[in-house]
C-alpha cells in the first residue's frame, strides 16, 4: 500500500516519474534524495491551485522563497486623466507580471580564469525560474527582478 501514495513510495517512484514526466529540466536527475524525490511528486501529483496571485506565492514559499512577492502589470493604461504617479503601461503589459525575488539570491562574478565569452556576472535561481515558467499561463509572461 506505501508504493499507491507518491509521498512513500520507493520501489515504484521510478515508473509514478516516468507518468509525471520527472525528473525534468527543472532539476536533473540524480540531484535529489529519496525524499526530496518523493515530495516534488507529491507536489506534481497533488497540485492544486488556480491561475492567481496566492498559487504563485504558495509554489514560491515551497521552492524556498517565502519572501518573494509579485508586482502585477494589470492595472489601467496610462491616460491624461490618470494621477501623475500612476505606472505608464502600455496595454500589452496586462500579459507581464513581475516576481520580486528576495535578498538573498546565488550570484556568480567572472574572474580572470572564465573563457573570454563568459558572462561578467550570472545570478538567478534556475529551479524557481524553471518551475514558475512551467506554471504560468501560456498567454503571459514572467518577469524575475533580483536585487543589486
Amino acid at each position: 500500500m506505501r508504493e499507491l501514495d507518491p509521498r512513500t513510495t520507493t520501489e515504484l517512484i521510478n515508473r509514478w516519474e516516468r507518468l509525471c514526466g520527472l525528473p525534468d529540466e527543472c532539476i536533473p536527475a540524480g540531484t535529489q534524495t529519496l525524499r526530496q524525490r518523493q515530495q516534488r511528486l507529491d507536489a506534481k501529483v497533488n497540485l492544486a491551485g488556480g491561475i492567481n496571485e496566492d498559487f504563485y506565492l504558495a509554489q514560491l514559499a515551497a521552492l524556498g522563497r517565502p519572501d518573494a512577492t509579485i508586482t502585477r502589470y494589470d492595472k489601467s493604461t496610462f491616460t491624461c486623466s490618470s494621477a501623475c504617479t500612476d505606472a505608464v503601461n502600455a496595454p500589452e503589459w496586462r500579459y507581464y507580471w513581475q516576481v520580486n525575488m528576495p535578498a538573498a539570491t546565488n550570484t556568480t562574478w567572472m574572474t580572470c580564469g572564465d573563457p573570454c565569452d563568459s558572462a561578467l556576472r550570472v545570478w538567478g535561481d534556475t529551479v524557481v525560474e524553471c518551475v514558475l515558467n512551467k506554471l504560468c499561463p501560456s498567454h503571459t509572461y514572467v518577469i524575475f527582478k533580483y536585487p543589486e
